[in-house]
């Protein structure tokens, strides 16, 4: 094999596989990459057995061929190189010579027979959509999931399909945060799977750069195809609960907020807030909302700010950072918050699609 390519594309592309090598396992191949250069392009693959990634860039082939090599010492060596293109050399006992200017490296890799190939995936239904959508669905519901290992489920995110409508949704028994959406094409089957977690937060880091991604599901596994990459992953298995039974089917009051002033001043007076007091006060009353929180450790703190309300005094008192979490990731000018009192569910909308039903305190 010997085969040329960008630095800069090389730099890029173990970005993207360098996540999925495997860890603390015994099987040293999937320490590797597997480098494939065939036609015009170099792949790059890597897998720890429940997430596998192969991602192409352009290439100079002079020799077809194929080889495994240290990820995290490729990327430390890609990493210091100075720019320019880059060769790569294989010679009959897997040692690689890396070349890119005066710099030259010899790798020692590994038979590219011993790197587990891509099971057969037997697609049950599929969608596809803008990658930027998917992107920015998954980090408007990924914060609510659960990081309790015990409850494998919530620890992931549902993907669901019915009629038409793609819902994803994320829940860890205290907050639920969901969005919906319409999908282009016609015919996309009914189904929910349950995605890792693992695959949800390189899904977010992945889709950025892309247009579109086909999302293919079977029972078992769930492969994202994108432009120059695809990533398959294991599904979570089990059945997700019932989260829209969480949802209020009315509320009594409404309030709107303005979403960069309301993230700004909960973020300055959750400063004060410790473990011992780890609540922040809500306090609304005519066109007012002023919120507050003290802490025997720190001290304490208050700032009002205007918001569209109409009515009688009312509290609530909620965890700062459960707010907190869907407010970085919502585009909307005005969050609407909706409740009924201090001791049922409050629900957060205001981006297309999207609600987010948090519990309150009781002090």
């Amino acid at each position: 094999m010997k085969v040329t390519v960008s630095r800069d594309n090389l730099r890029i592309g173990m970005s993207r596989v360098s996540p999925f090598v495997g860890s603390r396992t015994t099987l040293p191949i999937l320490n590797n990459v597997l480098l494939v250069a065939d036609g015009e392009s170099l792949s790059l693959s890597t897998t720890d057995l429940e997430v596998a990634i192969r991602t192409t860039i352009p290439a100079f082939v002079e020799q077809a061929g194929s080889t495994t090599l240290p990820a995290k010492k490729l990327q430390s060596i890609i990493g210091a190189l100075p720019e320019g293109d880059v060769t790569l050399t294989m010679d009959e006992n897997n040692q690689t010579q890396i070349q890119c200017g005066r710099s030259s490296f010899k790798i020692l890799g590994l038979d590219p027979q011993d790197f587990p190939e891509d099971k057969e995936f037997d697609e049950e239904w599929a969608f596809s959509m803008p990658a930027i959508d998917l992107k920015k669905c998954l980090a408007k519901v990924a914060y609510s999931r659960s990081s309790d290992e015990s409850r494998h489920v919530l620890n992931g995110v549902l993907l669901s399909v019915r009629e038409g409508m793609l819902s994803i949704a994320a829940t860890d028994g205290r907050r639920l945060a969901l969005i919906e959406r319409s999908l282009e094409e016609e015919g996309a089957p009914d189904g929910d799977v349950i995605l890792p977690s693992k695959i949800v937060s390189e899904l977010s880091k992945l889709l950025g750069g892309q247009e579109k991604v086909g999302v293919k599901l079977s029972q078992a596994r769930a492969v994202f195809e994108c432009t120059d990459t695809v990533i398959s992953s294991k599904l979570v298995e089990g059945s997700y609960p019932n989260y829209r039974q969480v949802i209020p089917q009315s509320f009594a009051h409404s309030v709107a907020i303005p979403r960069v002033t309301f993230e700004h001043v909960l973020g300055r007076v959750a400063l004060v807030v410790s473990d011992s007091s780890a609540s922040v006060m809500m306090a609304l009353e005519n066109g007012n909302m002023s919120i507050s929180a003290s802490s025997a450790e720190v001290g304490e703190a208050e700032e009002p700010m205007d918001v569209s309300y109409e009515g009688d005094r009312f509290e609530l008192s909620f965890n700062p950072d459960f707010f907190r979490d869907p407010l970085r990731e919502l585009e909307c000018d005005q969050l609407i918050m909706q409740f009924n009192d201090g001791f049922s569910p409050v629900a957060l909308a205001g981006d297309e699609g999207f609600i987010y039903v948090v519990m309150p305190m009781r002090d």
